[in-house]
């Protein structure tokens, strides 16, 4: 019998202990959530914008926007959005056949993302020096984030004045997707010579 009561206290016990344990755990705030934790967007990050069809679609500034590749079911909200050139860096696809027909230009500027070379890079931002004039444009490549990241960080360098950890920094982590394989972007973006680069499109500015 008094076997069967210690059996019957103790047991009792472990019951009320893990009540109460319970109860405190209730009570208790929750940990932080990853939503709760979730750094603020820098505004002069690029805007996402989202649009049914247009894949990884961001605005850049009120004349510039970048995007994955754009096929012809994109082609109403781009003209919602007034562009009125696509700037492609892809090196095997051509838009030809998706702009057809839609008063929208294009720019062909094949870009290699595992051969980056200065000759492009200048062609490249030469195509944006009047994009305030000259756009809306849309820039993209595949994915709209490597060989367009890329792009957009040396235009924030070369005619917005930022800094290459500036705009490394929102390349990296701006959300679009960039692909660390390729090193070799971070290296031309840390490396370039800017003043150069800002000379042969015609921009004078300080170092960055």
């Amino acid at each position: 019998m008094n076997e069967v009561f210690r059996i019957l206290f103790y047991g009792a016990g472990f019951i009320a202990a893990a009540y109460v344990l319970q109860s405190k755990m209730a009570a208790a705030p929750a940990p932080a959530t990853s939503a709760s934790m979730t750094v603020e967007r820098p505004l002069n990050w690029a805007e996402p914008i989202v649009y049914a069809g247009v894949d990884n679609l961001h605005r850049i500034t009120p004349s510039l926007y970048r995007s994955a590749q754009i096929s012809a079911a994109d082609i109403v909200q781009l003209r919602a959005l007034g562009i009125r050139k696509i700037v492609s860096f892809r090196s095997f696809h051509s838009d030809e056949d998706v702009l057809e027909g839609s008063g929208i230009a294009l720019q062909r500027l094949r870009i290699n993302t595992w051969n980056i070379k200065d000759e492009d890079m200048i062609a490249a931002l030469k195509a944006l020096r009047d994009v305030d004039r000259d756009g809306p444009i849309l820039i993209h490549c595949q994915h709209g984030a490597d060989r367009t990241g890329l792009v957009s960080a040396l235009y924030r360098v070369v005619y917005q004045g930022w800094t290459r950890q500036q705009a490394e920094d929102e390349l990296l982590h701006g959300g679009y997707g960039f692909h660390p394989v390729w090193g070799n972007i971070r290296s031309y973006l840390q490396h370039v010579d800017v003043e150069w680069l800002r000379r042969q499109v015609g921009v004078a500015g300080s170092p960055a």
